[in-house]
């Protein structure tokens, strides 16, 4: 019995780590995004959409139509292309959850 809550307890620790990894998106990726997107969510761009605060599944649903060609945008289209499914969901996810107004 102690031996199994020593490796329950030891499978834990060794798993809390890459859950909340998998909490970050990928740098890479979002800094991809803040080129047009600015880093706070902001665009400087009048024509760049903001989307910090945006709601998730509005999010999402874009980058989907993006990918699949029936939001035209060539850009977009390019950046989303090769992107999976978790990718997409890391982004929505990320500037979701920045604020709509971020503090200067």
């Amino acid at each position: 019995m102690r031996n199994a809550i020593l490796a329950a307890m030891t499978l834990a620790a060794t798993a809390l780590p890459a859950l909340s990894q998998e909490r970050q998106p990928r740098r890479d990726l979002i800094l991809e995004c803040m080129a047009c997107h600015g880093d706070d969510g902001i665009a400087k761009d009048k024509g760049v959409p903001h989307l910090a605060g945006q709601n998730y599944e509005y999010l999402l649903k874009q980058l989907h139509d993006f990918q699949k060609g029936r939001r035209p945008h060539k850009e977009m289209r390019v950046m989303s292309r090769l992107m999976t499914e978790f990718e997409l969901q890391e982004i929505a996810d990320f500037y979701a959850r920045l604020p709509r107004d971020p503090k200067p």
